[in-house]
């Protein structure tokens, strides 16, 4: 039996062994302050050494945290969690760091609110968590700096200082600035071999590549009552510069050597809005308004002693986007809500290639995207009693997308996206969610140009003739609650798309390239697990295990040879698994992680590429030597991780000509030492 299938029976048999318990439990900690709300007030976290409310979102049983898309406009891509039942004022912005600058001293309590309350906002989700501050909390102030220690002598030295100020009246000022360096655990050193059809060896090598870089992120924040209602405001700088060496000493056919260096250079800006205002006693209204400038510059040579080459990107970006929703609260049982959005995006980028000093034709390597976007929408959420809810909405997106440059060309979707949402809480510990919805996905503006690898030797074309692709997806979730802060959610999706979205062939008067691009219908299956279990009835105290485990497998129609295969880059499995124990007495919290690795596969017209990450592994643990003080030390990547790419390069077309050669890339990232040191006022 392999390891995934062994662990999968292993949480069966623990599910099913914790059976009676479950039935005999006692009523869930945190009980339900309305209907569809579970309050986890801040004595559900006593005894838990936290430091911000990222670390409670972290303990909410039943709750996978994400980040959300980041895609073009605001609908459907906001993260899973709200700050005081709003989005913040920022899209560029993880909500991961918002949150940590919020310390768990100022945080009132949590709401999770699974399949739609009324009046909450809920992003297109089917849960989400609303992180409810102390009203009137005062300043905060927070100093770090960590630095991870190599085996190779790199170090990446990071320091934070963030914090919050109440000023006079109703304002609210707000900071945060880091400096950080980083290393590309993508990068490693190890054999990269190629044999031909037959077996035989045609090309041995050792690859040796480092790669990283450094920069910064600064933001600001205000807020203050005005107009009636609650402004905030956001800026944010991020400048951003990443470096990568690959040298690639060849022992066969003939000796010799591979350079490839990569400079890469970004700045991002982004100011927002967002003001909310209620209007009488069941209305409410919010404003949202974001605009962001993004610049880069991209340099790659290569140099094998024989031959050269150099490509070159320049490229800007920006996005405009204007939100208004209206919300009114009919009862406490009946809401509805309805509003627009209108965005419009643009990139503008210019490639170049040269070959030993001759320039090569790319197709769509001098292009200019623009898309003005306008989207209607409109749901109800209705609580007929306290077992039954029903979401049921629709919106209606409308774009056009004008290409220039290389290619002059305009076209106009028009996508109608329904939503339903069916919850079934049958008594306290039991929840069964239906979804159905039309998904309708965004281009990447980046796949309308062209762009090479030199440590690869692929050439990949822009695409002008891109569309979204259509997806109507049926979702049914159960979430079980047993003991004292314990659950398990499985989740099973299908997914019927139109146009989906993989890769083609372009063609040329003189070469073939591979591109991006849409190859008709396919399907997609997927199960979710997600597991809390509170070890406290097993013996240790303060303990608990964390599992979030996806099995997804689909089916589409490859292009070039006509056969059915998977979704390129899709990967089978995708897996975390976690424990942590917290030890008041001594201040301490200690534990691990363990990523389960992943495996995609892409698939080109004369080109199967194959990536396969293994297993990932750490220990820390956090001491608290003051409330106010505290140290964090990490062993990461326990195993020395392997990353191991893998080509199968044909001739030509896959279906017509035979396979020139296989190559195998095997980069192992060694472990690495992490240590962090955190200070707080107030």
């Amino acid at each position: 039996m392999s390891s995934r299938l062994m662990m999968a029976a292993a949480f069966g048999a623990l599910v099913l062994a914790a059976g009676p318990a479950l039935a005999q439990s006692a009523e869930p900690t945190a009980p339900a302050a309305s209907e569809g709300v579970t309050v986890f007030e801040s004595t559900f976290f006593a005894g838990i050494q936290l430091n911000s409310a990222m670390d409670m979102v972290e303990r909410v049983p039943g709750f996978a945290f994400d980040e959300g898309d980041d895609v073009r406009g605001l609908g459907g891509t906001a993260a899973n969690v709200l700050i005081d039942g709003r989005r913040p004022a920022s899209k560029s912005e993880p909500m991961e760091d918002t949150l940590r600058r919020i310390p768990a001293s100022q945080v009132l309590r949590l709401e999770l609110i699974r399949g739609g309350a009324p009046g909450i906002d809920m992003q297109g989700r089917s849960v989400v968590v609303n992180v409810v501050r102390v009203p009137g909390a005062g300043g905060n102030t927070t100093f770090a700096v960590a630095s991870g220690w190599y085996q190779d002598g790199r170090t990446t030295p990071a320091m934070r200082f963030e914090g919050a100020r109440p000023l006079s009246g109703d304002r609210r000022f707000e900071w945060s600035g880091l400096i950080y360096t980083f290393i590309d655990d993508g990068a490693g050193e190890g054999p990269r071999q190629r044999h031909d059809d037959t077996g035989a060896l045609v090309r041995d090598a050792y690859s040796d590549e480092t790669a990283g870089g450094r920069g910064g992120t600064f933001s600001l924040g205000w807020q203050q009552n005005l107009g009636g209602g609650r402004l905030a405001l956001n800026a944010r700088l991020q400048p951003e510069t990443y470096e990568s060496a690959l040298e690639d000493a060849i022992f066969t056919p003939t000796p010799g050597r591979l350079l490839v260096h990569d400079d890469f250079s970004e700045t991002d800006g982004e100011v927002g809005l967002n003001w909310q205002r209620p209007l009488g006693e069941h209305w409410r209204v919010e404003a949202i308004g974001i605009q962001r400038l993004r610049g880069s510059d991209f340099v790659s040579d290569f140099d094998n002693g024989t031959d050269t080459g150099e490509f070159t990107e320049d490229s800007t970006s920006g996005e405009s986007i204007g939100r208004v929703t209206l919300r009114h609260t009919r009862s406490p049982t009946w809401s509805l809500e309805a509003g627009g959005e209108v965005a419009f995006n643009f990139l503008e980028s210019a490639t170049t290639l040269v070959d030993n000093g001759v320039p090569v034709m790319l197709p769509f390597s001098d292009v200019r995207v623009e898309e003005l976007r306008g989207e209607m929408f409109g749901s109800s959420t209705w609580r007929p009693n306290g077992r039954w809810s029903l979401e049921l909405g629709m919106r209606a997106e409308v774009s056009t997308i004008t290409q220039s440059g290389d290619t002059d060309l305009e076209r106009s979707f028009f996508y109608p996206k329904p939503r339903a949402l069916v919850t079934w809480t049958p008594d306290d510990r039991n929840q069964f969610r239906l979804r159905v919805e039309r998904e309708v996905g965004q281009l990447d503006f980046d796949d309308f140009v062209s762009s090479a690898a030199f440590n690869t030797g692929v050439v990949t074309a822009g695409n002008s003739e891109l569309e979204p692709d259509k997806t109507w997806v049926a979702e049914l979730a159960w979430e079980r609650s047993f003991w004292d802060g314990g659950s398990l959610v499985v989740t099973l999706a299908h997914a019927e798309i139109t146009d989906a979205s993989d890769r083609v062939p372009i063609y040329t008067p003189t070469d073939a390239f591979d591109a991006p691009g849409n190859i008709g219908d396919g399907t997609s299956d997927s199960v979710e697990v997600d597991l809390t279990l509170p070890l406290d009835r097993l013996g240790l105290t303060g303990a608990r295990v964390r599992a979030a485990l996806e099995w997804e497998v689909s089916e589409v129609i490859d292009p070039t040879t006509g056969e059915r295969r998977r979704i390129s880059g899709q990967d089978p499995f995708d897996g975390e698994i976690s424990f942590t124990q917290d030890v008041p007495r001594w201040n301490l919290q200690w534990g691990g992680n363990a990523y389960l690795g992943a495996f995609e596969r892409d698939f080109g017209f004369d080109t199967i590429e194959t990536v396969e990450v293994e297993p990932w592994y750490n220990l820390f643990a956090e001491w608290r030597y003051r409330p106010n003080l505290s140290i964090r030390a990490e062993l990461q990547n326990l195993s020395g991780r392997n990353l191991i790419i893998s080509r199968e390069v044909y001739s030509g077309p896959r279906d017509t000509s035979a396979v020139d050669f296989r190559e195998v890339r095997n980069l192992n990232f060694d472990p690495f030492i992490y240590v962090r040191i955190r200070r707080t006022w107030g």
